[in-house]
């Protein structure tokens, strides 16, 4: 790739690279465009760019599908070295890694030990084991939904993600304990509105309460 090769450039690349892989049904193929993929994530990395979540997930999301936990936990080195923020987003990664190879141990080990955590950095990684449980649609969740302090998730979309979640699972009493407690805290009403449309859309049943 040339010289003005943008993150754009070198991201478009390496997912195509990663979906040659997911797909070859050779072997030696798949680790022919997986070695590209990592040489081209070296080059973005001597080429300065920052390793961002754009480049690293496609990454990690291949080796959770296709049940790599040892290359998982490679790659999370020159992730973390790149971008020392990453740290907890990553826990979002490693908890799909243990859903997707049935690691019931390792699950109950990660919601353990963020079950007592309540600072700052521990609030975020812990978010982030909660979207992925919630995403997979799994009832650990609940164990968290006691704990969890609605009204410090970071963004309108993880929340929303979340209610969600609630409405697949039919979790009714803690949708209305979060709604509740997010109306009691200024929440905009816009995006009250979307959480509560998130939470109708998954209900089963679209029996839902009224929460006006």
């Amino acid at each position: 790739m040339g010289r003005d090769t943008g993150l754009k450039e070198y991201n478009a690349l390496i997912a195509v690279c990663l979906e040659k892989a997911r797909t070859s049904n050779d072997e030696d193929d798949a680790l022919e465009h997986m070695s590209e993929a990592f040489k081209t994530f070296k080059k973005m990395r001597e080429r300065g760019f920052q390793v961002e979540e754009g480049t690293y997930g496609p990454f990690l999301m291949y080796f959770i599908d296709m049940g790599m936990v040892e290359e998982f936990f490679f790659f999370c080195g020159p992730i973390k070295e790149g971008n020392p923020s990453s740290v907890t987003r990553l826990g979002y990664y490693e908890m799909l890694l243990w859903i997707g190879v049935n690691n019931e141990e390792k699950i109950q080990e990660l919601c353990n030990c963020i079950v007592a955590a309540d600072e700052e950095d521990d609030f975020k990684l812990k978010e982030n084991y909660l979207l992925a449980l919630c995403e997979s649609g799994r009832k650990d969740i609940m164990q968290l939904l006691e704990v969890i302090d609605i009204t410090r998730i970071s963004s309108v979309n993880v929340a929303a993600n979340i209610f969600e979640s609630l409405g697949r699972l039919s979790f009714d009493s803690f949708a209305e304990k979060f709604l509740w407690t997010l109306k009691n805290n200024d929440y905009k009403m816009a995006d009250i509105s979307r959480v509560i449309f998130s939470y109708v859309s998954a209900i089963p049943n679209l029996a839902v309460r009224n929460f006006s």
